[in-house]
């Protein structure tokens, strides 16, 4: 039997609710704190959970852990592409950012206690991957990875009882 779908609902809504987050962050200047980021693993995880949850009970709870991870991985893979798309378009409406993020690498760098010669060539290596392909590239990469392990703990989490099925 064709199981009931989730896994585009609980995608977008996440991705939205990241990509909101994400424009908020740089708004208030959080982009840049090491917990903020800690942060957005929040609702990505829940979101993940969300959909493993909603895909058991649309299914009544027919579901093995495999397709409860299923469902899962699909919604993060909607959530890595949009926010492949969004760095992308937040890149061309903020190039400031890529400046803003050089800057930071090389006051990290002074603070411990670099030179000038490296913090220079510290600066010029991380420049080459300050560019929107690599930077959107990156984050689908990186939301992908984070979505396999978050989709690994749904699909432990949600709740399964699968019917046993008869062979004829």
């Amino acid at each position: 039997m064709k199981k009931v779908q989730t896994h585009v609902k609980y995608g977008l809504i996440t991705g939205i609710v990241l990509i909101v987050l994400n424009l908020v962050w740089y708004i208030t200047g959080l982009t840049f704190t090491t917990w903020a980021g800690y942060i957005l693993l929040i609702p990505y995880l829940i979101g993940i959970i969300l959909n493993a949850n909603a895909y058991s009970k649309a299914n009544n709870a027919d579901v093995t852990f495999g397709q409860a991870f299923g469902s899962s991985f699909k919604a993060s893979l909607i959530i890595s592409v949009m926010a492949a798309v969004w760095t992308a378009i937040f890149i061309t409406l903020f190039p400031e950012f890529i400046d803003k993020m050089l800057t930071m690498t090389s006051d990290r760098m002074a603070q411990k206690g670099m030179d000038e010669d490296q913090i220079e060539q510290g600066v010029a290596m991380t420049k080459k991957f300050m560019n929107m392909p690599w930077m959107a590239t990156m984050a689908f990469i990186w939301d992908l990875f984070l979505g396999v392990i978050f989709s690994l703990i749904a699909g432990g989490v949600a709740k399964k009882n699968p019917q046993p099925q008869h062979i004829q």
